[in-house]
């Protein structure tokens, strides 16, 4: 198997509900398919808040009970999963926050000191398809509209962030209030306060992954992004 597994399939496998050869076929695809074991968690993570606003709508008037009819418990599951990858359909529509999930992007650094960081070029380096592929995948997002997102660095680079998968996620570029041109002017800024030796590199680099908008909040004494910054063009859009 070669092709990435459908959805429904993907959350069937996780419950052990395709028919045996293809439940044999999925398992073994998803040890060697990083994005299809991502996608994997995000669909049973969205699964979960699905069926959590499902049960909290109990109380709704309920239609008269009809007869049931008994389904094979894969036939019955595969419904159930279609419907609900249809609803998230809508929701992948929509822009991305503007706060990465801290449980999929929390932010990695690599092994360096301000000495270094501020000895190395400031620009990011670019992210490999492949990878992007994948942090979208992480993230539910199919067929990203390009130019849309800046496949982004959590803890810039330009303060010691790595290029592990943690410390990416797809981010505005250029929608919305809080996007990625507010965030690299954030990111500057940052950077020159430390090799300037006002801010120490592990509390830069704390304040960017613990939420960039309170960071820039803070440090630009504002409410709302500053206008100058909109135009601010460092890092490129994925296409």
């Amino acid at each position: 198997m070669s092709a990435h597994v459908p959805e429904p399939e993907l959350l069937l496998a996780g419950e052990r509900e395709l028919p045996p050869q293809r439940q044999a076929e999925v398992e073994a695809h998803l040890e060697v398919c990083s994005v299809c074991r991502a996608r994997q968690r995000e669909l049973e993570r969205e699964m979960e808040r699905f069926s959590a606003v499902y049960r909290s709508s109990g109380d709704a008037v309920r239609a008269p009970a009809r007869p049931r009819r008994t389904w094979p418990a894969w036939v019955a599951a595969g419904g159930a999963a279609a419907a609900m990858v249809a609803s998230m359909a809508l929701v992948s529509l929509r822009p991305h926050a503007p706060l990465p999930d801290p449980s999929l992007t929390p932010g990695a650094t690599r092994s360096a000191n301000a000495q270094a960081v501020c000895a190395a070029p400031e620009e990011s380096p670019p992210v490999r398809a492949e990878t992007a592929r994948e942090v979208f995948a992480r993230y539910g997002i199919r067929n990203p509209k390009p130019r849309a997102y800046e496949v982004d660095f959590l803890i810039t680079p330009a303060l010691g962030g790595s290029d592990d998968v943690q410390n990416l996620w797809p981010q505005p570029y250029a929608e919305g209030e809080w996007n990625s041109r507010v965030k690299d002017a954030l990111e500057d800024h940052l950077r020159a306060l430390v090799c300037a030796g006002r801010l120490e590199l592990a509390a830069a680099q704390t304040e960017i992954a613990r939420d960039w908008i309170a960071a820039y909040r803070r440090h630009f004494r504002t409410e709302r992004p500053l206008a100058g910054h909109f135009s601010f063009v460092k890092d490129q859009p994925w296409e």
